[in-house]
Order: structure tokens, then C-alpha cells, then sequence
């Protein structure tokens, strides 16, 4: 199963603000803390199309990584998921990047 590598920069956010996944490819995608950044956590809570993952929520531990599995088994091909990127520990959000469904 291809697997798309979301790096999250030590400040909280996003190099890549905009990732493609394909559904009929079951891509997952792996959010990964940068230069011992973190914990941060990934909410899908910013719109009512919640999330096109299994989860809402994804933990990312400092330095380490943390994703889905099984694809975008919930998202709805064409439509565009957008989530926050939070400090897991102030709840603060660092950034809001989006996950588009082919």
C-alpha cells in the first residue's frame, strides 16, 4: 500500500499543504516530526466532512511518526479534507493543511 509523507517542521507546520491520495490505491499517509519536533497532534475536526481516514485524530510523537492505515476508507473521492496540525500538549493549533481524495 503506497504511503504519502506528511513532514511536520519543529514549529508545527506543514511542508506539504496540500497532499493527493488515491482511493482506489488505498494510499495511507504518514505525518512525520521533523528534528525532534512534537508531540503533535492531527485533528480532522475543522469541517463537517470530517475525516477520510478510519480515525479522527492521529498522534505524532516527538521525533517520531504516526498515520493511517487501510487508506482513505471513509473519504469521498474529489472531495478535500482539511485538519489541524496541534501541539499535542497546549492543544494549540500550529497549522491547518488539507488531504485531497482522488
Amino acid at each position: 500500500m503506497p504511503t504519502q509523507a506528511v513532514q511536520i517542521n519543529p514549529d508545527g507546520t506543514v511542508v506539504e499543504t496540500r497532499v493527493r491520495v488515491r482511493k482506489n490505491d488505498h494510499e495511507d499517509v504518514r505525518w512525520i516530526a521533523l528534528h525532534g519536533g512534537g508531540p503533535w497532534k492531527i485533528t480532522f475536526d475543522k469541517d463537517a466532512n470530517g475525516s477520510p481516514f478510519s480515525m479522527t485524530e492521529y498522534t505524532v510523537g516527538p521525533g517520531g511518526s504516526g498515520g493511517s492505515t487501510g487508506g482513505p476508507v471513509a473519504g469521498i473521492a474529489g472531495r478535500t479534507y482539511r485538519y489541524n496540525v496541534r501541539d499535542a500538549v497546549t492543544n494549540r493549533i500550529t497549522h491547518d493543511p488539507d488531504i485531497d481524495v482522488e
